[in-house]
């Protein structure tokens, strides 16, 4: 586990080096994009919920609140999604709506209780300009492909973990027997809210955007030792 996490610190770190902040209207505040839609593995939020547990308990006492709402639940993950493509098989709809409300981990001024152990995907989703304006985030070609490769890797990681969403991760892992079992790599789908997660067989790359993925890849894998 301690390994793991490791390797997600170090994703987490060189994500930060391909996303310059001076491209991004992103700013302190801006939450339209923090709803009760965020999906993550395992592993993430193992990262979450430790970080929880030891900075701000009560964030825990948030997540149980707003349980009984509505959020999307995947129906696969991001390899999955990739197997599906390369396999030329339909991609099943994942009903997701905005308007169900916001995380439970935001505060009331728009800002992220656990900002610095956010999961991957508030880390990736950003935009070059105010998605409250345009209604989505405006992110060019090759930040899309950097943070679904850097997703890939995640998964890939936590092969034998599970994905689902931020609510459900994060009280299933506030089960001391389920954490035992996600360290041990024997942790099995519960319920129809989560989904196996799968290593990555081949990474999403388009041909123009090889050259980046391949030094970052090989920054990762330097950090890593």
């Amino acid at each position: 586990m301690d390994a793991r996490l490791k390797t997600l610190d170090i994703i987490y770190s060189v994500h930060e080096t391909q996303v310059p902040e001076k491209k991004l209207a992103c700013a302190k505040g801006c939450a339209t994009c923090c709803t009760r839609n965020v999906t993550l593995t395992t592993l993430e939020g193992r990262r979450l919920f430790d970080w929880i547990a030891t900075e701000a308990p009560h964030l825990m006492d948030l997540v149980r609140q707003e349980s009984q709402k509505p959020r999307q639940i995947p129906t696969y993950t991001i390899n999955g999604l990739t197997d599906l493509c390369m396999a030329g098989d339909e991609v099943p709809e994942e009903p997701s709506d905005p308007g169900w409300g916001a995380c439970p981990l935001l505060s009331g001024e728009g800002l992220c209780q656990a900002y610095e152990a956010r999961p991957f995907a508030c880390r990736s989703m950003v935009s070059q300009s105010r998605c409250e304006t345009g209604g989505f985030a405006e992110m060019d070609e090759i930040t899309l492909t950097v943070n679904n490769v850097l997703m890939q890797y995640i998964e890939h990681t936590d092969d034998k973990g599970l994905t689902g969403n931020l609510t459900d991760i994060l009280l299933l892992l506030e089960n001391e027997d389920n954490r035992t079992a996600h360290e041990a790599e024997t942790l099995t789908p519960p319920s129809d809210a989560f989904v196996a997660n799968r290593p990555a067989q081949v990474l999403m790359v388009p041909p123009p955007h090889r050259d980046v993925v391949g030094k970052m890849m090989q920054e990762i894998q330097a950090k890593k030792g």
